[in-house]
């Protein structure tokens, strides 16, 4: 059997972790899969040393016997980009078949125009025979491969554990996912909960993940659940919001549209599927009208179930398997 290493954010909880999970569990037929945990979540201290040893660990086990056919690392922007830097050129170093997999919806926006230093930079650590790079739609090799280079497309695959329930009975509730952040757009979903009661409906609530900071009348925060919580969740919500102004491919909207879900996210996230609506990004008026628009004219579930149904794991695995025997063939 032939061995892939995911390099990433393991353990730490968002999309590029879940893709991780979803990757290394259930990894290209002929293959099996390890995963090395680069980050974690401490201060800025604990986090360089965790890196560190992180790294020395990755070159010890690149250097033996047991060493990986495939590294597969996966990486955001900014300092999740320049920590997945020094494993690149290590592979480089020892000849090992690498992939850089771009996870974050701002990386072209952090890397400048195409002479920026940084995409200068970029394309001088990955340009070497046995590394590819991937983004995750269309869209984003379009609008990134002057600053990156030649680069492949594969989706983010959804969740094989994940369970379509056409006749679940739903509450009067939308559903905000994803960690606490700026650019997720928190803050903005609270003041849309707000107008929406006021002017809509003084009984529908919002459930957010990510902070249990925010407070208002019919929101309900949460740090963060699991799994079997996110499911139930999404299961029975009207709407799932995504008010981002950076997004790659939204794993959580994948999981809604499986389940379901109607999806309502800012126009800010590109190659988005014909069954999410669209609202101007951090425009109350234009998000309070889509979502009494949803509420008002309910869709077939099943037809938003189906619209995702081509990312399934099996699929996403021929582009994988693909790509991994380019690399060591």
């Amino acid at each position: 059997m032939r061995r892939v290493l995911h390099v990433g954010p393991c353990n730490t909880p968002g999309g590029m972790a879940k893709v991780i999970e979803i990757l290394s569990q259930n990894p290209p037929e002929g293959w099996i899969a390890e995963t090395l945990n680069s980050h974690i979540i401490s201060n800025h201290i604990a986090k360089y040393l965790h890196h560190r040893k992180m790294l020395k660990n990755f070159v010890r086990m690149i250097r033996s016997e047991k060493k990986p056919h495939v590294v597969h690392i996966h990486t955001a922007a900014d300092w999740s980009w320049k920590r997945k830097s020094r494993y690149i050129a290590f592979c480089e170093k020892y000849a090992i078949p690498c992939i850089v997999h771009i996870h974050s919806g701002k990386f072209g926006d952090w890397l400048g125009e195409k002479h920026s230093r940084r995409s200068r930079n970029f394309r001088k650590i990955t340009n070497f025979s046995r590394c590819k790079v991937v983004v995750l739609t269309d869209g984003w090799q379009q609008r990134l491969s002057e600053q990156i280079g030649d680069c492949l497309v594969v989706n983010n695959p959804v969740d094989p554990k994940l369970i379509f329930d056409g006749e679940k009975e739903f509450k009067n509730q939308l559903l905000m996912l994803g960690r606490y952040d700026s650019v997720k757009g928190h803050n903005f979903a609270m003041r849309l909960l707000e107008k929406l009661r006021c002017d809509y409906d003084d009984e529908l609530t919002l459930v957010m993940t990510g902070t249990s900071k925010l407070e208002a009348e019919g929101l309900f925060c949460y740090q963060w659940v699991t799994e079997p919580e996110k499911l139930q969740l999404i299961q029975e919500s009207r709407i799932l919001l995504i008010p981002s102004k950076f997004e790659g491919q939204p794993l959580v909207m994948l999981e809604g549209l499986y389940c379901g879900l109607p999806c309502l996210a800012s126009d800010k996230i590109i190659d988005l599927p014909d069954t999410v609506v669209s609202a101007k990004y951090n425009h109350l008026n234009d998000w309070c009208d889509k979502v009494i628009q949803i509420l008002d004219n309910p869709v077939d579930r099943y037809h938003i179930h189906e619209s995702v149904k081509h990312l399934g794991i099996k699929s996403i695995n021929k582009n994988w398997f693909n790509i991994y025997r380019s690399l060591i063939d």
